[in-house]
Parts: C-alpha cells; structure tokens; sequence
C-alpha cells in the first residue's frame, strides 16, 4: 500500500446542483478557543465525537464548485500559504477532478480569513485563478481592508488584516474585485445570504431552487460536535461573539423551517449534508456518496 490519501475531491448532487468539494487540508481547532460553555462540558461534546479534550486537530478546510447559470464558481479558497502545510491543497484537488484554475469564472468569498482567502494568491503573489472575478461583501472588504482598522490591529488581527489585503491585491489591480450587499445575487442563481458576527461581512450563499435549495454557510459552525449541541458557543476568532451566536441561531432555525441542505466549510469532507433537529439539539447527518 502506497501510504498516501486519495485527491481530496468529492462529488454530490443536491437537487439539480452537482457540487464538487475540493479539500484544502486541515487544521486544528482547539477547545479552549471556544467559549461561554464549561469547559468540562465542551469536554463532554467533544467525547461524544470520539475527540480529544484538546479539539479536533484534524478540522478540514473545504472549498465548493459547481456550475451556475453557465459559469464555474467557486465557493472560497482555501489557505494558499498562509497557515503552513496541512492547508493550501485546492488548486492540486482541482486539478484532480478535471478542472484548471483559469476555467473558474468566480470565486464567491464566505469572509476574508486567511483560510478561506489566501489561496487567491500563488506563492508568489499572483492570482491563482487568472480569469475569475473575485465577490466579497461591501462589509468584509470595507473592514478588513480599512487601512485605520488595520494600524490599530495587534497580533493575529493584524495578521488577517495583512493576509486580506495580499489575496486580494492583484485583482483589485485588474479590475476584479466585486461587491455586493446582502441579499443580492453576486452571481446568477446564487443569493447572498447574510450571516456577518463572524466577521462583519460573513456571507452564505444559497443556491438551487425552492424544491431543493443548499446553502453554503462558510465559518457559521467550526465544530459540529460541539456547536450543533451548544450553538451558544462561540469561539476566540469570532469578531462579534453574539453577533456569530445571533447569526447560528438564526440560520439554523431558517435549516429547520425551509430544509435546506448545507455546504460547510469546516465539517468533515466532504462537507455536504442536512440538520436533523430532535428536541433542542441539532445533529450532523451527511449527505452519503452516491453515483451521479
């Protein structure tokens, strides 16, 4: 045996939408990033997910293609170089499953964390995906963007700041920077969702029809075994903690009440599935592979 994973894509029908996840890497999530719960009782979640106290150090990073109104998009864009080695795979998975990075159209940005933005970039600074159109909500680009904010930013704040303003650098200089508000569609047959507290321009994206629609929600859960049990939970990164606790709350009840299907982007790979809803608590249930 060849002690190698297989290409880190997988694909999935969700209605009259096939999604490919193309899998980034992974990266820890530490428990003690998580607040307004005990700690023995994120312990105890965690255990139920076969975790250790310390986190899930294996958290994946995934990224979202599919077609849409006769254009390739792509749902974020994983780390590039910014977090190290265990991230920055997307443009290989891509490869994998048939596609090249200049057949992508758009690339539809859920926030401007490094994880889900610096691999706009090559190693050397230069677009990663030379013919796409990048779309950021007005609110993201406004804030992480802001050279004030920026000067007064300390420690992995200003690291974000930094990593922001290099991703997207060299489509600003070409004209490819796209924004929109909340609620509009930055691409044909995909509506903007909003779920801002994360950061202030969190963005979902919701697609397909009302028979079956999927919603691609970004960084709205980093751990399903805790924050599906206990949505109160928030985490350290959160810019808004009730903010991102009032956005989970609500996006959940909207999953509850409409059936949408969801796209995570830090849910194990491949990151598609549903919400099963039982008393009070919410359940992962993902979506299994199957022939197109």
């Amino acid at each position: 045996m060849i002690p190698v994973q297989a290409p880190g894509f997988a694909r999935t029908r969700i209605g009259a939408t096939t999604v490919t996840t193309l899998y980034d890497g992974a990266l820890p999530i530490f428990s003690a990033d998580m607040h307004d719960e005990s700690p023995e009782r994120i312990t105890e979640l965690l255990a139920d997910g076969f975790l250790p106290p310390e986190g899930d150090l294996q958290t994946a990073v995934n990224t979202f293609l599919f077609q849409s109104a006769g254009r390739t998009v792509l749902v974020d864009a994983g780390a590039g170089t910014s977090l190290g080695p265990g991230t920055g795979h997307l443009l290989d998975n891509l490869r994998a499953a048939g596609v090249s990075p200049g057949e992508v159209d758009d690339v539809l940005i859920t926030h401007l964390h490094p994880d889900h933005v610096f691999g706009l970039v090559t190693p050397e600074g230069t677009a990663a995906f030379p013919s796409a159109t990048v779309h950021v909500s007005a609110p993201d680009v406004e804030y992480w963007l802001d050279d004030s904010v920026a000067a007064n930013a300390e420690g992995v704040q200003a690291q974000i700041h930094s990593w922001a303003a290099g991703a997207l650098a060299p489509y600003r200089a070409d004209g490819r920077l796209s924004t929109f508000a909340f609620g509009e569609q930055p691409v044909r047959g995909v509506t903007a969702v909003d779920l801002h507290g994360h950061t202030p321009g969190h963005s979902g994206y919701l697609v397909g029809d009302e028979g079956e629609q999927l919603l691609f929600w970004g960084d709205t859960v980093h751990s399903h075994t805790v924050q599906l049990r206990a949505p109160h939970v928030t985490m350290d990164i959160d810019s808004d903690r009730p903010g991102a606790r009032a956005a989970r709350d609500h996006i959940l009840d909207e999953i509850r009440t409409r059936g949408w299907a969801v796209g995570a982007a830090h849910l194990p790979f491949p990151g598609i599935g549903r919400i099963r809803f039982r008393a009070d608590e919410a359940q992962w249930v993902p979506v299994p592979h199957r022939p197109l």
